[in-house]
């Protein structure tokens, strides 16, 4: 998003992106736009969408990473009059419904899927001819499931109908769900999308690469090992899918930690157990976090990587994700060979090799050739190589670390309580979940 100005126009809030000649509907706006036919302002709210996903303290990225990263030991908290930051730090019954971070995190997930679903509904409309009506769907239908694949590595239960009283269905129905969408946009991108609209929607996502990679990542939380791997296998690793920022809408995590009022980097573990902390050569440590005096007893650590700088791109999806989807689903196959070999392409990955200049650049794999001991390396390794990415709490849960109930607990809750808003206003918002 490069140098955005709000402007009014037709009516409603839009904004102008004079850098790349991209315009966007405010998806927060609650004036109704011209929809119908409109393919311009289709893309507008295309446009809105990721905007509401990438900004913002209230947007996705930045409570994603703070409901996981304080949860599972990756940030401390630097000042507890942060009240929504610190329930989620201290865990249990200390967050309950009324917390902002889950308050905002099911406002955006929710508004996102309705945006999304607006176009999707919409594309179809008289004056919109198939290849238009299908590009816009295969964006929508993009965002559409990542709205919901997020939101369930948080809740446990979500509605996917756009209705009053919507009945909540479980994680498995969400997750077929997700995938259904993005198999159906990577039907109409195997299509050719749209000179038209791939030249108005921002151009940062590269949307058949984030597609095939949500399919890994949904397929793999699904169990889908097979279907995990093929989805890997079609993601071009030299190709960077980012979220774009710009002085006037800033890196949200960048911002906030340069603020030095909210949360830093915890220490130098990522928040691993003493039996699966970092190789102290991994590359990966200072890519991501450093301190000016290491040698004092309590360093004052502080996070770098893709959070340095107010105008720092943030990768939607990492190509080690892949390759550690890749040996995760081939270990939970018992395919130890193939494991091995994918864990090792992690390991040995050097900053020259990655797409963002991201390597550990560590010796192959020398442990035991177990199924057990062979997830652990993986454990470890996607903790490390997706630090901050939102993926911790989901990736404990899954390989079935101690959760909040167990001796030496690794998370302080295994899912959260559903926000009072959703309550307030939805009869059908179950019990929430006790850990």
């Amino acid at each position: 998003m490069k140098k955005i100005i709000k402007i009014v126009a037709l009516g409603i809030f839009m904004m102008h992106i004079s850098a790349c000649d991209k315009v966007f509907l405010d998806p927060n706006s609650t004036l109704e736009p011209d929809l119908v036919g409109n393919t311009p302002n289709l893309i507008r709210l295309i446009n809105g969408v990721q905007q509401r996903w990438s900004t913002d303290r209230s947007g996705i990225l930045y409570t994603k990473t703070h409901l996981s990263g304080l949860n599972t030991g990756e940030l401390r908290l630097l000042n507890p009059g942060n009240g929504a930051e610190n329930e989620i730090l201290l865990g249990g019954n200390n967050i309950n419904g009324g917390n902002d971070i889950l308050k905002n995190i099911w406002t955006n997930a929710m508004l996102t899927r309705k945006e999304a679903t607006t176009v999707i509904t919409l594309a179809d409309s008289d004056g919109v001819d198939a290849s238009t009506a299908n590009s816009l769907k295969a964006y929508s239908l993009f965002y559409r499931a990542l709205a919901h694949g997020t939101l369930v590595e948080f809740f446990e239960s979500i509605p996917l109908e756009i209705i009053d009283n919507a009945s909540f269905v479980d994680r498995v129905a969400v997750l077929q769900n997700a995938i259904a969408d993005l198999q159906e946009a990577q039907g109409y991108i195997s299509s050719g999308l749209s000179s038209e609209v791939t030249s108005g929607v921002f151009s940062s996502v590269d949307l058949g690469n984030s597609v095939n990679a949500l399919l890994a990542r949904f397929n793999l939380m699904a169990g889908n090992y097979d279907a995990a791997i093929t989805a890997a296998n079609a993601v071009d690793l030299s190709v960077q899918s980012v979220w774009e920022f710009d002085a006037a809408v800033p890196n949200p995590l960048a911002f906030w930690f340069e603020s030095q009022n909210v949360t830093q980097a915890r220490d130098l573990t990522f928040g691993l157990p003493d039996d699966l902390l970092p190789d102290t050569d991994d590359e990966r440590i200072p890519f991501y976090i450093t301190a000016e005096d290491f040698t004092v007893p309590n360093p004052d650590f502080q996070i770098v990587g893709f959070y340095v700088d107010d105008l720092d791109d943030i990768p939607v999806y990492l190509p080690g994700e892949m390759l550690l989807i890749k040996a995760e689903a081939y270990a939970r196959n018992n395919d130890l060979v193939n494991a091995v070999t994918e864990l090792n392409n992690v390991l040995t990955k050097t900053s020259a090799t990655d797409a963002f200049g991201l390597g550990a650049n560590l010796p192959a794999y020398a442990g035991a050739l177990t199924q057990q001991a062979i997830l652990d390396e993986i454990y470890k390794n996607r903790r490390v190589e997706l630090y901050l990415t939102g993926a911790a709490l989901e990736d404990s849960r899954r390989f079935g670390r101690p959760g909040p109930t167990e001796a030496d607990a690794e998370r302080n809750r295994n899912f959260y309580p559903y926000p009072n808003d959703e309550r307030d206003n939805n009869t059908n918002t179950p019990a929430n979940p006790s850990t």
